[in-house]
């Protein structure tokens, strides 16, 4: 950890976690009120460095603006990044299993994916069960009805969310979910032609795009969120 209170703080908290700590306490929030906007698990960690950096109420126009600049430098690069699927080695630029893998591990706060079929024999499948196990994390994964078992993965991941699609009013089965990608921590998104399948990880040609940027990557979570009952519906 960095020995500056402040580059420590840095290091820890999200563009988004500082953004809203910034803003419940230029309205007048305590510190405790303020963090609420924090993960429970990351909250003491949170409020340790806080008082480390001298940071809070007491000095609000100075703290507001110190996260404001965490939340800044956090949220403005953006960048693009191509991550290929290729037979053996061919693919020199990113490595989609690999790449996907790092991402979750590397997850501080949530992971948020899609896809229209997930199978047992997929990188993901270890990698998201090994995460959903992590008090820090919030996991959530969308799938299509019919393609691959939901159930199935619902029970692998017992400490995630998962949902699949609804079938429509006057309809005669399920949506089709073809939306596939994973948004870390409201910050990177990984766009993919890929499932979550072995073959699509390993063997087939598939292309995705790693993309920095906190407004599409909240933007993708708020309108997920969004088809609730509407869309999708929790496996249970």
């Amino acid at each position: 950890m960095a020995a500056d209170p402040h580059a420590a703080l840095g290091a820890f908290i999200t563009a988004f976690e500082a953004e809203r700590l910034a803003t419940a306490l230029q309205a007048g929030s305590t510190t405790t009120q303020a963090l609420k906007e924090v993960h429970t698990a990351r909250r003491s960690e949170a409020k340790r460095l806080l008082t480390e950096a001298g940071l809070g109420p007491h000095q609000v126009e100075t703290t507001v603006a110190v996260l404001r600049a965490i939340a800044g430098a956090r949220s403005v690069r953006t960048t693009i990044t191509p991550v290929w699927t290729m037979p053996g080695s061919e693919a020199t630029i990113g490595r989609l299993t690999s790449e996907a893998q790092r991402l979750i591990e590397e997850a501080r706060m949530s992971i948020v994916c899609s896809s229209f079929n997930f199978t047992p024999h997929s990188g993901m499948w270890p990698a998201l069960r090994a995460a959903a196990t992590r008090a820090d994390l919030s996991v959530k994964v969308y799938l299509d009805a019919h393609a691959g078992s939901p159930t199935a993965v619902a029970a692998h991941l017992p400490k995630a969310t998962v949902f699949r699609t609804l079938t429509l009013p006057d309809a005669h089965q399920p949506l089709v979910s073809h939306a596939k990608f994973i948004v870390i921590d409201r910050a990177l998104t990984l766009m993919t032609s890929a499932n979550f399948s072995y073959s699509a990880e390993n063997t087939n040609v598939e292309l995705g795009l790693l993309v920095h940027d906190t407004s599409l990557a909240e933007s993708i979570e708020s309108l997920m969120r969004s088809k609730h009952g509407v869309l999708y519906e929790r496996v249970v």
